[in-house]
Protein backbone atom coordinates (compact mmCIF):
# COMPACT_ATOMS: atom_id res chain seq x y z
CA UNK A 1 0.00 0.00 0.00
CA UNK A 2 1.45 3.37 -1.39
CA UNK A 3 -1.47 5.68 -0.24
CA UNK A 4 -0.27 8.04 1.80
CA UNK A 5 -2.56 8.71 4.48
CA UNK A 6 0.81 8.61 7.13
CA UNK A 7 2.04 11.66 5.56
CA UNK A 8 -0.49 14.24 7.07
CA UNK A 9 0.48 12.25 10.37
CA UNK A 10 3.87 12.06 10.31
CA UNK A 11 5.75 15.49 12.00
CA UNK A 12 8.95 15.57 10.39
CA UNK A 13 7.59 15.19 6.53
CA UNK A 14 4.88 18.39 7.82
CA UNK A 15 7.75 20.15 9.08
CA UNK A 16 9.97 19.21 6.19
CA UNK A 17 7.56 18.08 3.22
CA UNK A 18 10.58 15.55 2.02
CA UNK A 19 8.74 12.02 1.35
CA UNK A 20 12.01 10.73 2.36
CA UNK A 21 11.20 11.74 6.14
CA UNK A 22 7.74 10.59 5.72
CA UNK A 23 6.75 7.07 6.86
CA UNK A 24 6.22 5.88 3.21
CA UNK A 25 9.18 7.60 1.98
CA UNK A 26 11.40 5.23 4.91
CA UNK A 27 9.44 2.16 4.36
CA UNK A 28 10.42 2.47 0.81
CA UNK A 29 14.21 3.50 1.48
CA UNK A 30 14.41 0.67 4.30
CA UNK A 31 12.99 -1.73 1.06
CA UNK A 32 15.74 -0.37 -1.16
CA UNK A 33 18.40 -1.75 1.18
CA UNK A 34 17.07 -4.98 1.89
CA UNK A 35 16.76 -5.45 -1.80
CA UNK A 36 20.76 -4.22 -2.38
CA UNK A 37 19.45 -1.20 -4.35
CA UNK A 38 21.02 0.93 -2.37
CA UNK A 39 23.79 1.11 0.91
CA UNK A 40 23.87 2.47 4.12
CA UNK A 41 24.87 5.29 3.80
CA UNK A 42 25.09 8.69 6.26
CA UNK A 43 21.89 10.03 4.19
CA UNK A 44 19.93 7.11 4.55
CA UNK A 45 21.18 7.02 8.63
CA UNK A 46 20.01 10.55 9.02
CA UNK A 47 16.46 9.95 7.35
CA UNK A 48 15.80 6.99 9.94
CA UNK A 49 16.87 8.57 13.17
CA UNK A 50 14.74 11.49 12.23
CA UNK A 51 11.80 9.82 12.81
CA UNK A 52 10.61 10.49 16.29
CA UNK A 53 9.03 7.03 16.81
CA UNK A 54 5.66 8.20 17.65
CA UNK A 55 3.91 6.03 15.17
CA UNK A 56 1.20 8.49 14.72
CA UNK A 57 1.22 6.60 11.03
CA UNK A 58 -0.16 3.62 12.36
CA UNK A 59 -3.26 5.15 13.91
CA UNK A 60 -3.72 6.68 10.18
CA UNK A 61 -3.09 3.80 7.78
CA UNK A 62 -5.79 2.13 6.53
CA UNK A 63 -3.75 -1.41 5.78
CA UNK A 64 -2.58 -1.88 9.46
CA UNK A 65 1.28 -1.59 8.54
CA UNK A 66 3.23 -2.38 11.68
CA UNK A 67 5.29 0.78 11.15
CA UNK A 68 6.75 0.60 14.49
CA UNK A 69 8.18 -2.85 14.78
CA UNK A 70 9.64 -2.00 11.14
CA UNK A 71 11.67 1.06 11.82
CA UNK A 72 12.78 -0.69 15.81
CA UNK A 73 14.40 -3.47 12.81
CA UNK A 74 15.85 -0.54 10.68
CA UNK A 75 17.65 0.94 14.22
CA UNK A 76 19.08 -2.11 15.19
CA UNK A 77 20.17 -2.88 11.80
CA UNK A 78 21.80 0.43 11.58
CA UNK A 79 23.75 -0.09 14.78
CA UNK A 80 24.87 -3.46 14.17
CA UNK A 81 26.46 -2.59 10.48
CA UNK A 82 26.90 1.36 10.86
CA UNK A 83 29.89 3.08 12.18
CA UNK A 84 28.71 6.38 13.32
CA UNK A 85 30.65 9.71 14.00
CA UNK A 86 32.94 9.33 16.98
CA UNK A 87 30.52 12.57 18.27
CA UNK A 88 27.63 10.85 17.71
CA UNK A 89 28.65 8.02 19.61
CA UNK A 90 29.83 9.85 22.26
CA UNK A 91 26.86 11.75 22.64
CA UNK A 92 24.68 8.65 22.55
CA UNK A 93 26.88 6.74 24.99
CA UNK A 94 26.65 9.89 27.40
CA UNK A 95 22.76 10.07 26.52
CA UNK A 96 21.78 5.83 27.39
CA UNK A 97 23.71 5.44 29.98
CA UNK A 98 21.97 8.61 32.42
CA UNK A 99 18.40 8.75 31.07
CA UNK A 100 17.81 4.58 31.73
CA UNK A 101 19.74 5.62 35.56
CA UNK A 102 17.24 6.59 38.05
CA UNK A 103 20.47 7.14 40.60
CA UNK A 104 22.11 9.86 37.95
CA UNK A 105 18.81 11.18 37.43
CA UNK A 106 18.40 12.00 40.91
CA UNK A 107 21.20 13.57 41.30
CA UNK A 108 20.90 15.64 37.83
CA UNK A 109 17.50 16.47 39.34
CA UNK A 110 19.25 18.43 42.04
CA UNK A 111 21.52 20.10 39.61
CA UNK A 112 18.76 21.06 37.38
CA UNK A 113 16.42 22.75 40.42
CA UNK A 114 18.87 24.97 41.75
CA UNK A 115 19.62 25.90 38.18
CA UNK A 116 15.90 27.28 38.32
CA UNK A 117 15.98 28.61 41.79
CA UNK A 118 18.69 30.98 40.41
CA UNK A 119 16.40 32.28 37.52
CA UNK A 120 18.57 31.37 34.66
CA UNK A 121 17.80 31.20 31.17
CA UNK A 122 17.06 27.75 30.35
CA UNK A 123 19.11 26.65 28.07
CA UNK A 124 17.12 24.28 26.19
CA UNK A 125 13.43 24.57 25.50
CA UNK A 126 12.86 20.82 26.22
CA UNK A 127 14.41 21.22 29.97
CA UNK A 128 10.91 20.43 31.98
CA UNK A 129 10.38 23.23 34.66
CA UNK A 130 10.94 21.11 37.79
CA UNK A 131 7.69 21.25 41.04
CA UNK A 132 7.41 19.13 43.85
CA UNK A 133 8.72 16.08 43.92
CA UNK A 134 5.87 13.64 44.26
CA UNK A 135 7.19 10.31 45.21
CA UNK A 136 4.46 8.06 44.74
CA UNK A 137 5.84 4.27 44.58
CA UNK A 138 4.39 1.76 47.24
CA UNK A 139 1.04 1.07 47.14
CA UNK A 140 -2.06 3.28 47.27
CA UNK A 141 -5.34 1.98 48.53
CA UNK A 142 -8.40 2.68 46.31
CA UNK A 143 -11.05 5.54 47.20
CA UNK A 144 -14.44 3.78 48.30
CA UNK A 145 -14.89 0.32 47.11
CA UNK A 146 -11.93 -1.50 45.46
CA UNK A 147 -13.29 -2.80 41.78
CA UNK A 148 -9.34 -3.24 40.84
CA UNK A 149 -5.59 -3.47 41.85
CA UNK A 150 -3.02 -2.12 38.89
CA UNK A 151 0.90 -1.76 38.85
CA UNK A 152 2.20 1.42 37.63
CA UNK A 153 5.63 1.84 35.77
CA UNK A 154 7.18 5.05 37.20
CA UNK A 155 9.88 5.26 34.38
CA UNK A 156 12.83 7.05 34.60
CA UNK A 157 12.83 10.36 33.57
CA UNK A 158 9.03 10.75 34.03
CA UNK A 159 9.87 9.49 37.71
CA UNK A 160 12.25 12.59 38.64
CA UNK A 161 11.74 15.35 36.23
CA UNK A 162 8.14 14.88 35.27
CA UNK A 163 6.81 13.22 38.54
CA UNK A 164 3.56 14.92 39.20
CA UNK A 165 2.27 12.97 36.18
CA UNK A 166 2.54 9.69 38.04
CA UNK A 167 1.17 11.53 40.71
CA UNK A 168 -1.67 12.58 39.13
CA UNK A 169 -2.29 9.11 37.50
CA UNK A 170 -2.45 7.49 40.82
CA UNK A 171 -4.90 10.15 42.08
CA UNK A 172 -7.19 8.91 39.04
CA UNK A 173 -7.34 5.18 39.22
CA UNK A 174 -7.37 5.81 43.15
CA UNK A 175 -10.57 7.49 42.86
CA UNK A 176 -11.92 5.30 40.14
CA UNK A 177 -11.60 2.42 42.93
CA UNK A 178 -8.43 1.16 41.88
CA UNK A 179 -5.75 0.15 44.23
CA UNK A 180 -1.89 1.09 42.34
CA UNK A 181 0.92 -1.25 42.93
CA UNK A 182 3.95 0.88 42.04
CA UNK A 183 7.40 -0.77 43.25
CA UNK A 184 9.97 1.66 44.45
CA UNK A 185 12.68 -0.66 42.79
CA UNK A 186 12.09 -0.65 38.91
CA UNK A 187 14.23 -1.52 36.88
CA UNK A 188 14.54 0.03 33.77
CA UNK A 189 12.11 -1.26 31.01
CA UNK A 190 14.50 -0.81 27.80
CA UNK A 191 12.53 1.55 25.79
CA UNK A 192 15.05 4.46 25.23
CA UNK A 193 17.70 1.18 24.81
CA UNK A 194 15.18 -0.05 22.38
CA UNK A 195 13.95 3.33 20.20
CA UNK A 196 18.26 3.61 19.61
CA UNK A 197 18.54 0.80 18.08
CA UNK A 198 20.48 -1.25 21.43
CA UNK A 199 17.62 -4.27 20.57
CA UNK A 200 20.28 -6.85 22.73
CA UNK A 201 20.42 -4.00 25.70
CA UNK A 202 16.98 -3.80 25.57
CA UNK A 203 16.08 -6.62 25.21
CA UNK A 204 18.25 -7.44 28.58
CA UNK A 205 16.56 -4.62 30.65
CA UNK A 206 13.27 -6.25 29.78
CA UNK A 207 14.22 -9.76 31.07
CA UNK A 208 15.68 -7.95 34.44
CA UNK A 209 12.18 -5.97 35.14
CA UNK A 210 10.31 -9.04 33.90
CA UNK A 211 8.56 -7.89 31.04
CA UNK A 212 9.51 -10.94 28.54
CA UNK A 213 11.44 -14.38 29.31
CA UNK A 214 14.64 -15.18 29.06
CA UNK A 215 13.98 -17.73 26.44
CA UNK A 216 13.26 -15.22 23.59
CA UNK A 217 16.03 -15.70 21.21
CA UNK A 218 17.64 -12.29 19.87
CA UNK A 219 16.15 -12.52 16.32
CA UNK A 220 12.25 -12.10 18.08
Amino acid sequence: MHCGFCLQACPTYILWGNEMDSPRGRIYLMNMLTEGQMEMTPKYVQHMDACLGCVSCMTACPSGVNYGKLIEETRADIEHNYKRPLRERLMRWGILHTFPNVGLLRIGRVFLSAYQKLGLPSPTKLMPKLGKREDVSGTTPARGVMRARVGLMLGCVQREFLPEINAATVRVLAAEGCEVVAPGEQPCCGALLMHSGKDEEARACRIDAGLCPARIPAGN
